[in-house]
């Protein structure tokens, strides 16, 4: 059995090598292979979807083409490292993943004892022409290092007097190390059969390797998986550190999997949020992933609203990057134009602070898209937001958020299919990312693919159902429906979405040109009225803004809402006549 001291040795400073964990020194003869083993090194829990691979080592070639590479390179790999007592390269459908706990990285773990020094440049002599996103990559970690070089590392607690293993803290993404954090009890087995501790302790690790795809987020295992009783001391629970944690158990009723979870906030031990898991037993194998992702998406709308509130007091004089960002966050979700741009001042404090922070940029981008989108901006401010999103893919590529921003630029700039492929990489690297999700149905719309939209949509609103966001995500099934033909059903989703956000004149236009379709000429005045009283300011122009890749369907919106300003100049015509 591996130990501590025996792990596989990865040296990314100076000359690239791999040692086995008896000491032998493994050849890695391509410079793509190495550079691989080198981005899995670096990445939190040494994870990487295959996609953001291999657009960053083939993204030269045709996609079908770099695939078949990144296969070949993988099974080279694979034979090189993996040997039946260890598999430290993990090749799953989507991802790719190298075992940080048998191997060990000098950039993390420095160790001078062999007298190798941890002197040189990072993957010293190792670059690839052609290659734009790997060299970016590169200079980045360059940079990296050059702020925070590597630190002697301390071993690993050693176990505490009852056996239990001390907390095991996921790697966080850069720059989240003061930002929130949540510990993942071992979910009590109430079933009363001893075999369904092998399903809760699964559930519980899933749980945590879905968390940890959440960037802002830090995750820790909370304890070992031991047996335990239905309720966590509060001392236990003090001791793991972090400021939240998460305690649950199963049960069973009749053919039911019944999974229980609660939500505290650990300092007074107070529950904020709890949720009850239903699943058939018939059926856990297929709807086991659609209850964790929902499960990660709500516990992440809980901690972030808690955060919000948290920053709604006084910022501190010496306020962090951290504090700026929570602060900012809550301003943006106020969806009002003076807070927007308080958050953007906010957002621009922390880039100061800390030009690398993915937080940082990714917030900063987000306010910067914020004001784009309401204010109907395009041209360089959409070129701005697409540069600073890929300055945010770069400082974290394993976040989902900062392809979601990408994709969301290239959509305004009409640069379609990139938009689609960023934004699948988005949803891929961050499955409980319910804004991507709504944004690549709302892209679908737009290039005229209603009928592919709906499952992103409707998974949106399923991941998010009291999100401050709601609006934009009933706004764009009322647009499918509408792109369908379904006028009624159009009617129904804008009328949802005008409850949650009274001033989103797009889920009116929508209405008003349903109703006109439909015929319904006074309700469609009606409509337009309530329209007008929302947006006094609005005019066609809005309509002409909106990112159609066939503008007839621009047109259309627009003859709608003209028709309703002729009947309109007729009516008060004949009145000023008969007067």
């Amino acid at each position: 059995m591996l130990t501590w001291t025996s792990k596989f040795k990865l040296r990314l400073l100076g000359p690239f090598s791999f040692v086995d964990p008896e000491g032998r020194r493994i050849a890695i003869s391509s410079r793509k292979g190495a550079a691989l083993l080198a981005m899995l090194a670096v990445s939190k829990d040494g994870e990487r979807a295959r996609g953001w691979l291999q657009s960053q080592l083939w993204g030269s070639r045709e996609p079908k083409e770099a695939n078949g590479s990144l296969r070949r390179e993988l099974s080279d790999l694979r034979q090189r490292l993996n040997r039946p007592a260890w598999t430290p390269l993990i090749c799953e459908r989507d991802r790719v993943r190298l075992d940080l706990n048998i191997v060990s990285v000098d950039i993390f773990e420095p160790d001078d004892e062999d007298g190798s020094g941890q002197s040189g440049e990072f993957l010293e002599g190792i670059d690839i022409p052609g290659e734009e996103a790997f060299e970016d990559w590169l200079r980045e970690q360059r940079t990296r290092l050059l702020e925070h070089p590597p630190v002697k590392a301390a071993p690993p607690p050693a176990p505490a007097a009852t056996g239990r293993a001390g907390p095991e803290p996921m790697w966080p993404g850069p720059g989240a190390a003061d930002g929130p954090s949540l510990a993942v009890l071992s979910f009590a087995n109430l079933t009363g059969n001893a075999d369904d501790a092998y399903f809760a302790e699964g559930f519980k690790q899933e749980l945590i390797n879905r968390l940890s795809r959440v960037r802002w987020l830090a995750v820790i295992a909370g304890d070992s998986g031991e047996p335990r009783g239905a309720t966590v001391a509060s001392h236990e629970a003090r001791a793991l550190g972090a400021k939240y944690f998460l305690d649950g158990s199963i049960r069973t009723a009749a053919n039911l999997m019944r999974i229980d979870v609660t939500l505290y906030e650990a300092a007074r031990i107070q529950a904020v949020w709890s949720k009850r898991i239903e699943i058939a037993r018939s059926v856990i194998a297929t709807a086991f992933d659609e209850c964790l992702q929902e499960l990660v998406a709500h516990l992440g709308a809980k901690i972030d609203h808690g955060e919000q509130s948290s920053a709604r007091e006084r910022l501190p004089s010496n306020a962090t990057v951290t504090d700026l960002i929570w602060r900012g966050r809550w301003h943006l979700n106020r969806l009002q134009h003076e807070d927007s741009d308080q958050a953007q001042e906010l957002f621009a404090k922390a880039l100061a602070l800390d030009p690398h922070s993915p937080e940082a940029l990714i917030n900063f981008t987000h306010g910067l898209a914020w004001s784009i989108w309401t204010g109907r901006h395009s041209g360089e401010r959409v070129n701005e937001m697409r540069r600073l999103a890929q300055r945010s893919m770069r400082a974290d590529p394993s976040d989902g958020r900062g392809y979601w921003l990408a994709g969301t630029a290239e959509t305004w700039l009409q640069h379609m299919q990139p938009a689609l492929d960023l934004l699948h990489q988005a949803v891929e690297l961050t499955p409980s990312l319910a804004i991507a999700h709504a944004q690549l149905g709302c892209t679908l719309n737009l290039c005229s693919k209603p009928e592919q939209a709906g499952d992103h949509l409707e998974l949106a609103r399923r991941l998010s159902p009291f999100d401050v966001h709601l609006f934009f995500v009933l706004g764009e099934l009322a647009m499918r429906s509408s792109l369908l033909g379904d006028y009624r059903k159009a009617i129904a989703y804008a009328d949802l979405a005008i409850v949650r956000r009274d001033q989103y004149w797009y889920a009116h236009m929508i209405k008003v040109d349903a109703l006109v379709r439909l015929g319904e000429i006074a309700q469609a005045k009606a409509a337009f009225e309530e329209l007008q009283a929302a947006r006094p300011r609005f005019t066609t122009k809005y309509i002409e803004w909106i990112p159609f890749e066939d503008r007839s369907v621009n047109r259309r919106l627009t003859e709608s809402i003209a028709s309703l300003f002729s009947a309109d100049r007729s009516r008060l015509a004949a009145e000023s006549d008969n007067s």
